[in-house]
C-alpha cells in the first residue's frame, strides 16, 4: 500500500466537491503533519494549482489565512506557460 505524502493530503483536500475542501495553516499542522505549510502551497502552485489564499477574520481581530482551489485566472496562466507548465482544474 503506498503512503500518501502530506502535499498530497493537501490537495485531495482542496479538490474535494462536498464538505470542507478549505484549511489555516494551524488545521494543515494537525491534519497533514506539515511544519512549512507555505512551501507545500508554493509547490502545488508550481505544478498548476490555482490556489487562493484568502485572510479571515476571527472573533477575537486575529487574521487567519485560509487556502482554497479555485479558477485559474488569466494571469495565473500566463504565469503557467511562461514556466512550461499546464494549469491544473480541479
Amino acid at each position: 500500500m503506498k503512503k500518501v505524502s502530506a502535499k498530497e493530503k493537501m490537495l485531495q483536500t482542496l479538490t474535494k466537491k462536498e464538505g470542507y475542501n478549505t484549511f489555516s495553516v494551524a488545521q494543515a499542522r494537525s491534519r497533514f503533519g506539515v511544519t512549512n505549510v507555505a512551501a507545500r502551497i508554493s509547490e502545488l502552485r508550481n505544478e498548476g494549482y490555482a490556489i487562493y489564499t484568502n485572510i479571515k477574520s476571527r472573533a477575537d481581530g486575529s487574521k487567519v489565512a485560509v487556502y482554497r482551489l479555485g479558477t485559474p485566472s488569466k494571469s495565473f496562466k500566463a504565469q503557467c506557460r511562461a514556466m512550461g507548465v499546464r494549469p491544473q482544474t480541479a
